[in-house]
């Protein structure tokens, strides 16, 4: 996540949360927030890594969009759909083992998830922030390049999860901008071939060692992005 974010928040929030006491409400810099139901749109980059082989999707930018509406009090829940085309290596495990390794390659990803933010200052801002954090869960689903029919490797169905922190910028009160930083996690599992010897060139060694690798693992993908959010009235 970036520092940069997150030093904004220490700022933000000590202030934000203060007792709104001593000023006229016209000359106020606290304000309601009045439209909690918006349409976000939103663009960001995905890092992290893409595991022991760099064979799971990861690197590249996101675009989307989010539907997000008020729950109770300062919670909002959000549903949200998230595309782009990252990279990924390929690994052909009946290949030698000098050539078995290919790419980097793009794929499409679709991100599908849900989640709950809670705002930090209540239903209010201060001077138009309001400092946000939450979590989600969903699911991911990309498309299998040719290349990986031979080790049957899949990323497709795969539980998306993990928190995000941000804040929003209210320029009038129906239109926000926002900063936002999400940490996902998501499981690579490895086929069983990847454990096992070329049939071409048997003396080679596997892709994975059977005696100390892991037939799967979590990855960790921090993404930054920025969204223009667009409240109505349902």
């Amino acid at each position: 996540m970036s520092k940069s974010l997150v030093l904004l928040m220490i700022v933000v929030c000590p202030a934000v949360l203060t007792a709104q006491v001593g000023h006229a409400p016209d000359r106020s810099p606290y304000r309601d927030i009045t439209g909690r139901t918006s349409l976000v749109l939103q663009g960001g980059l995905l890092g992290g890594s893409g595991g022991l082989l760099d064979i799971g999707p990861t690197g590249g930018a996101l675009y989307g969009v989010r539907l997000e509406t008020v729950l109770s009090g300062p919670t909002d829940g959000f549903l949200g759909f998230t595309r782009g085309r990252p990279e990924r290596m390929l690994v052909d495990p009946t290949a030698p083992e000098a050539s078995r390794v290919s790419g980097p390659e793009s794929q499409s990803l679709v991100i599908v998830d849900a989640g709950l933010t809670i705002l930090l200052a209540g239903e209010k801002t201060w001077n138009g922030l309001a400092p946000f954090v939450g979590a989600s869960l969903g699911m991911g689903f990309a498309t299998t390049p040719a290349a990986d029919t031979t080790s049957g490797f899949r990323f497709n169905a795969k539980l998306v999860t993990g928190p995000h922190i941000g804040i929003r910028w209210y320029a009038t009160r129906s239109i926000s901008l926002r900063a936002e930083g999400r940490l996902l996690f998501w499981q690579l599992k490895y086929p069983s071939i990847f454990f096992q010897s070329p049939s071409d060139t048997p003396n080679d060694p596997p892709v994975l060692d059977p005696a100390s690798s892991p037939d799967s693992e979590w990855t960790s993908h921090p993404v930054l992005n920025l969204g223009l959010g667009i409240a109505f009235r349902l």
